[in-house]
């Protein structure tokens, strides 16, 4: 069947096509970067009780230490626990990409932005799990925790203990919380619908499914939003003292024609 667009349109539906697909490439290569580089960070098992423990007692100090409390509500109830654990699992990952997409799709104009605010997150990240190694609740079962993705399900992240990806001790900070409220501001920055801040409902989800299933404590789940909110104040101030490009990554496309 013959292309029936114009000769320019079909041009430029391929640079855009270029431009995602080389941009997806980018996100996912700096992923897994990240993931390597965490790996790397892991710090000793003592210092991670060690700083564990002080979390534990700061928590206390403040009437925050609620996460056995979490948790064993969330054990009363079986099918939350298969549902929990399949968000921790499986959404994450899958969710941020989505709206990333989504972005690119829809706000191509804003899409590098968003990426450069998604890249500040897995940048910052890595000194933190270097400094501050954190033993997570489910490391405590004394304490009331179980790890409920390893008690119910197949998944044993302790499994790989002895590969490059693997760091039990980046707990803070939660960076599913962290991607949860990116996904979500962005929702409500780029979209024009009024159920936009409803986005709000996944973050408060994704906050807590990560103490539910013993993975995090509260505490890492504020420092992970923290982490959200300075990246999404600053990153576009940054952008926009910098030289604006003439023409979009990987493509001939001329910034003026976004």
């Amino acid at each position: 069947m013959q292309w029936s667009l114009p000769a320019d349109r079909r041009r430029r539906v391929v640079q855009w096509v270029g431009f995602g697909v080389c941009e997806v490439a980018l996100v996912l290569a700096l992923f897994w970067v990240h993931e390597v580089l965490r790996g790397l960070a892991m710090g000793t098992p003592e210092a991670a009780t060690a700083n564990a423990e002080l979390v534990i007692a700061v928590e206390r100090s403040v009437g925050l230490f609620w996460e056995a409390h979490v948790q064993a509500w969330v054990l009363e109830h079986p099918r939350l626990v298969d549902i929990f654990n399949w968000i921790y699992i499986y959404v994450h990952l899958p969710a941020t990409l989505l709206f990333g997409l989504g972005v690119l799709c829809l706000r191509p104009h804003r899409f590098i932005e968003t990426r450069n605010i998604y890249l500040t997150l897995l940048v910052v990240a890595i000194p933190v799990y270097r400094l501050f190694p954190l033993a997570p609740p489910r490391y405590f079962p004394e304490l009331g925790f179980v790890d409920t993705v390893k008690l119910f399900t197949s998944t044993n992240y302790d499994a790989h203990a002895d590969t490059l990806l693997y760091n039990p001790f980046a707990a803070m900070p939660s960076m599913h919380v962290a991607f949860a409220l990116f996904v979500a501001l962005g929702v409500i920055r780029l979209s024009r619908s009024r159920l936009r801040w409803a986005a709000l409902g996944y973050w408060v989800l994704v906050n807590i499914v990560v103490v539910g299933t013993g993975n995090h404590y509260i505490v890492d789940g504020i420092a992970g939003s923290l982490l959200t909110l300075a990246a999404y104040a600053l990153v576009p101030r940054v952008s926009a003292r910098l030289p604006r490009p003439s023409y979009l990554p990987w493509t001939g496309i001329k910034v003026d024609s976004w």
